[in-house]
């Protein structure tokens, strides 16, 4: 019989298997926190891509810019350039016009006035245009001293009717009290300078004027009428 000299081998205690499983309590947090954050991570946003947010911003730059230009034109325009752009805005619609309502009788009767401005004086007086006038005339010198306005012609002859009737409009270029019929040629000069201030130019010869005591009723019906058009119409 052999004698087995060797120690008997003895089972190892469960602690020391325990020993080499592994022991969840220990693993560290940060792998811990990697190993769980795979599967409860939410999915992530997508991210713009820069060059889209780039252009974005470049526009609303560019935009800002072209406002801020605007802006700064509209108000150093000129008044031309101001009215340019309102011809350009759209036009209003005839309903809502002001003379919208306004029958093709009225058009054609304003467009007639503006031609012939006695016509609407003949209406509002009666009869001719020429009788018309010449009411008006009386009307306006009413009241002046040695003034009697009945015709186009020898009424007119020694100039007070036009000192009077310009005085009417331009009293400081005509001292009316210190006038008389005898001095034809200075009241005839004091009535054209007075109506040439304004731009009302003399039709009439002072010269015939004052040689004749029946002008030429025509010529001197169409400078009173000039006169009637200038502060009248």
């Amino acid at each position: 019989r052999h004698s087995i000299s060797g120690p008997i081998s003895t089972s190892k205690p469960l602690t020391a298997l325990s020993d080499k499983r592994p022991n969840y309590g220990e693993i560290p947090v940060q792998e811990h926190l990697l190993r769980t954050s795979s599967t409860s991570r939410p999915a992530s946003l997508p991210r713009v891509p820069a060059m889209e947010s780039a252009k974005t911003l470049s526009v609303s730059r560019r935009s800002s810019e072209e406002m801020k230009r605007d802006i700064s034109a509209q108000e150093g325009a000129s008044p031309a350039s101001l009215m340019a752009m309102g011809t350009t805005s759209p036009q209003l619609s005839l309903s809502s016009s002001p003379t919208a309502s306004v029958t093709p009788t009225t058009r054609s009767r304003i467009r007639e006035e503006r031609k012939d401005p006695l016509s609407a004086l003949a209406r509002e007086y009666g009869g001719s245009k020429r009788n018309a006038l010449l009411k008006w005339c009386q009307k306006k010198t009413e009241g002046y001293q040695n003034i009697d306005i009945t015709n186009f012609s020898s009424s007119w002859n020694d100039g007070l009717a036009f000192c009077a009737l310009l005085h009417t409009y331009l009293p400081a270029h005509i001292p009316y009290q210190e006038l008389n019929s005898q001095d034809k040629r200075r009241n005839f000069m004091l009535a054209f300078q007075a109506a040439e201030s304004v731009g009302i130019k003399s039709t009439l010869d002072i010269n015939e004027m004052v040689r004749t005591e029946r002008p030429d009723w025509q010529n001197v019906m169409l400078y009173v009428t000039a006169i009637y058009k200038y502060f009248e119409t």
